[in-house]
């Protein structure tokens, strides 16, 4: 029987693991459809916004990962029980995705002048600014990012954690023990870990979880 859900991505993480690791949680079942940058070139014309990942789904191609991830949050029961608690939800995930993208715009200049310039705001200030935000949301939740419970914020947090940790080459978590919390509470999911262990390993990467489930 055919999967109701294909996640078409690069063979890695990046964008698309938080679609993954949502839809293992959920239990529902998906096709990880894996594509080389040579059937990526042939493919992109036809897809909806010409990039990936895209959810296909009862004959629709879907793009944007974190509308995705929040469509598949409410099949999985990640989502909020409210509009309020989908609100602190979607500010979680906003404020990772602003940390995402101070680190991204360092790590990928190319220009090695405009880099040095970018290093010392993106390491000193930019991250530490937001990972202490974030700390006192874990903190406040006990473990957990925007409710007092799992949310898909959590598991999006997850993953950035690790493309976070294969961009500066660390554990960003050192000095935040209840974004530690937050870190092992999802670890410990049984669906979770089952498919971080199962997944393909990229040895280009530097950081990957299944060293820690």
């Amino acid at each position: 029987m055919a999967s109701t859900y294909k996640v078409h991505y690069f063979d890695f993480t990046g964008r698309a693991e938080p679609i993954r690791m949502i839809l293992s949680y959920g239990k529902l079942d998906f096709e990880d459809v894996r594509v080389s940058r040579e059937e990526f070139q042939k493919l992109k014309p036809t897809l909806p916004l010409g990039q990936l990942p895209v959810l296909e789904f009862q004959g629709h191609m879907i793009p944007q990962s974190t509308a995705i991830c929040r469509f598949l949050a409410n099949k999985a029961n990640l989502s909020g029980k409210d509009e309020f608690e989908n609100l602190k939800i979607d500010v979680a995930v906003d404020t990772i995705e602003d940390l995402k993208k101070k680190v991204s715009e360092w790590a990928y200049e190319k220009n090695e002048e405009k880099k040095k310039a970018l290093e010392e705001t993106t390491l000193k200030e930019h991250v530490p600014f937001f990972l202490k935000k974030l700390e006192i949301h874990a903190e406040k939740n006990g473990g957990y990012l925007a409710l007092n419970r799992i949310s898909w914020a959590d598991i999006f947090f997850l993953c950035a954690y690790e493309t976070l940790g294969n961009m500066l080459k660390k554990d960003i978590l050192i000095d935040y023990p209840n974004l530690t919390k937050v870190k092992q509470n999802i670890l410990e999911v049984p669906f979770i870990k089952e498919w971080i262990k199962k997944r393909p390993t990229n040895p280009m990467f530097f950081f990957d979880l299944k060293s820690q489930v």
